[in-house]
């Protein structure tokens, strides 16, 4: 029988036997004793099966909790992706404690605030930034820092891969100068290796909270997310099928610190058998080397980053060759960096799938899924299967008119407990709606088109009134970068008297920067298309070509930046014109 979902996935969606009411580790530990001689991770040349993996979490479940980890505490993790993240979040769940992922290379501030809500005992930290941020320990309720260092797994033979080197170069900061120093007592990774200790088998509850992220999504402000081994596990029974049954080769550009990279990535790729390879770069730069060392079967990552291979002339084409599928998440891949993904690999003679995935922190990362033949702009999929979404009405939250717009709501099994210091926010965005089931509205803006399929049409927090009329940025950058010429805009409103102006940021391709008359001929394009595919009050008031758009993270588009900086230019022409009418005209005469 068809159904909403396998129209488009079809009848055969593999679903895994994962018991979602088990700790995270208890299902991991399955996982490992099903595929013992397989490997489970690798590292640079250090590889380990899931039978040495699963030994390794155990020996560190016992090492922490003789550690002081207890059950019921919580431990900060905030390194760059190195082992030490896996084993020790398994182990740490193993012993009843819960782990707070921190973005490496946070403010001052956002360690202290996450350190006193959850009130963290430990932290695991990076050698190389432990300088930076060794007074800012003492104002915090750690009392024991635990340094990672590459070298505690890398192998000798790993010195030869550059990226290694580097790391390695960046880790001779020199620790024992501080042992001794008032604070956290300060402990290397590898110093806490002990042999003989008693096994210790607490394993946190399913529907404790098992694991910490910040975001600043659903609620529009940042907030610390709870999140449930049975979400964890339930996200990664609901994304087996977009893995597959074969033994694959994962590569995630995310790291483990957001959700896509943990709950996704990482949890997904182990649960169900397959290869998680780790990218040895420091910091979230595209790395060719570990793509031609490692050959991979799936990448993962933001759109930004997948369409980097385009630009890199360093990757060897015969490590693509066993690429079967990328997916692209975290933001939404644009139309046109689709296709010039897909000319790519054409001209290559690839054909990897090239998959849009949607979802939140809130949601436990994914929990939406666009088949590679719907690529439409602003398209974000369908629900994945066991996942229901509508879309309500901002103010009432009642379910609006089929092909409305409103606020994209998501009913699913791997939702968020809540927030960890914003019971406000957590009511505001888990909602028991009309059918007196568990909603998360994500304050995303969109629509169910007659397809099934939603599309995306922007965030509450950009959408602005105009003329009565709600106006969606996001549709106007879809109409514009769909122009020939156009690279990528941003679409802001600035503040005109009593109205508001539309102003759009676009930056041109390349060769058309240095071309007057192919500019003006661009923005008479923009201008025709805008007038016919919008009405009136949607319609841009201003252009203005740049030569490149400032970013924040992740190579997103900083709309913030742009508003500043169009703000001050007018500011700029006020002041201008103010000295002008100051001027006689007489003078100098």
């Amino acid at each position: 029988m068809e159904t909403k979902w396998s129209r488009h996935y079809g009848a055969d969606v593999f679903t895994p036997d994962i018991n979602e009411n088990q700790s995270a580790y208890e299902v991991f530990r399955e996982s490992a004793l099903k595929h013992s001689d397989r490997i489970a991770l690798e590292f640079g040349k250090r590889k380990f099966t899931y039978k040495e993996l699963l030994a390794e979490i155990d020996r560190y479940a016992s090492i922490l909790a003789a550690n002081g980890v207890y059950p019921g505490g919580r431990v900060m993790i905030s390194c760059r992706r190195m082992p030490h993240q896996i084993i020790a979040f398994y182990a740490i769940n193993k012993i009843g404690a819960s782990v707070c992922f921190v973005m490496r290379n946070a403010s001052p501030e956002i360690y202290q605030r996450v350190g006193f809500a959850v009130k963290a005992s430990h932290i695991i930290f990076t050698v190389e930034i432990y300088e930076r941020y060794k007074e800012m320990f003492r104002h915090t309720p750690i009392h024991q820092i635990i340094l990672a260092k590459s070298t505690d797994y890398a192998l000798s033979s790993d010195l030869l891969n550059p990226n290694m080197w580097d790391l390695k170069m960046h880790e001779k900061y020199d620790v024992e100068q501080d042992k001794g120093a008032p604070g956290p007592q300060i402990v290397l990774w590898k110093d806490l290796w002990k042999d003989d200790l008693p096994e210790v088998s607490r394993p946190i509850a399913p529907d404790e909270p098992a694991v910490y992220f910040t975001s600043g999504t659903a609620a529009g402000s940042v907030n610390i997310v709870k999140i449930s081994s049975r979400s964890l596990n339930a996200q990664a029974k609901q994304c087996a099928f977009l893995m597959g049954r074969n033994n694959s080769r994962v590569f995630s550009f995310i790291r483990m610190d957001f959700s896509y990279g943990m709950c996704f990535a990482l949890h997904t790729t182990l649960l169900n058998g397959h290869t998680y390879l780790i990218n040895t770069q420091k910091e979230l730069e595209f790395s060719a080397h570990d793509i031609n060392i490692y050959k991979p079967d799936i990448i993962i990552g933001y759109p930004q980053m997948l369409t980097s291979l385009i630009d890199s002339g360093a990757i060897n084409g015969k490590a693509l060759k066993t690429l079967k599928a990328i997916y692209s998440c975290g933001n939404i891949m644009s139309g046109i960096d689709y296709y010039r993904l897909r000319e790519f690999f054409d001209k290559r003679h690839l054909e990897p799938k090239i998959v849009r995935l949607y979802g939140i922190t809130e949601t436990c990362s994914v929990c939406m899924y666009l088949p590679q033949a719907e690529v439409r702009p602003s398209a974000l999929g369908i629900p994945l299967p066991g996942i229901n979404m509508k879309i309500v009405d901002p103010d009432t939250n009642s379910e609006v008119s089929h092909g409305q717009s409103g606020v994209i709501a998501i009913n699913t099994p791997a939702y968020m407990l809540g927030y960890a210091e914003a019971d406000d926010d957590t009511a505001t965005v888990m909602r028991k709606l009309h059918d007196n089931k568990t909603w998360i509205l994500t304050g995303d803006i969109g629509v169910e088109g007659d397809d099934g399929i939603f599309y995306y049409q922007g965030t509450r927090r950009r959408v602005f009134d105009r003329g009565g009329m709600h106006i969606y940025p996001q549709l106007i950058e879809d109409t514009i970068r769909n122009i020939i010429g156009v690279e990528d805009c941003c679409a802001v409103p600035l503040e005109d008297g009593d109205d508001i102006k539309v102003k759009v940021a676009i930056k041109p391709e390349h060769h058309y920067l240095f071309n007057n008359d192919k500019l003006n001929e661009l923005k008479d394009n923009i201008e025709r298309t805008c007038e016919m595919e919008m009405v009136a009050p949607m319609c841009p008031d201003e252009y203005e070509f740049m030569a490149y758009l400032p970013t924040g993270k992740y190579g997103r588009v900083d709309y913030e930046a742009i508003i500043k900086m169009f703000k001050e230019e007018n500011d700029e022409q006020e002041d201008l014109k103010d000295d002008l009418s100051d001027v006689d005209p007489r003078d100098g005469i």
